[in-house]
């Protein structure tokens, strides 16, 4: 009991509705913002209240529908 952590980690998470021609359709990241990096792979560019497309930087071969995904709360740069 006393080392136990109270320490609370709020995750942003959707799921793939749709992929194809380097897309994602999200559903589900209602935290999301423009530019928002969502993880190494993609980056969100279209924001609809039910829906956030997503470009894929990779080939996306490993993104299917049902998949689970998460933002990183972070914007794209370039380095």
């Amino acid at each position: 009991i006393e080392r136990y952590n109270r320490e609370v980690k709020i995750v942003n998470i959707g799921t793939v509705l749709q992929v194809g021609d380097g897309i994602a359709h999200i559903h589900g990241l209602d935290e999301v913002i423009a530019g928002e990096e969502e993880s190494t792979i993609g980056i969100a560019l279209n924001l609809e209240p039910n829906d956030v497309g997503v470009i894929l930087m990779g080939d996306g071969l490993m993104i299917q529908e049902g998949n689970p995904v998460k933002t990183k709360g972070k914007i794209a740069q370039y380095q």
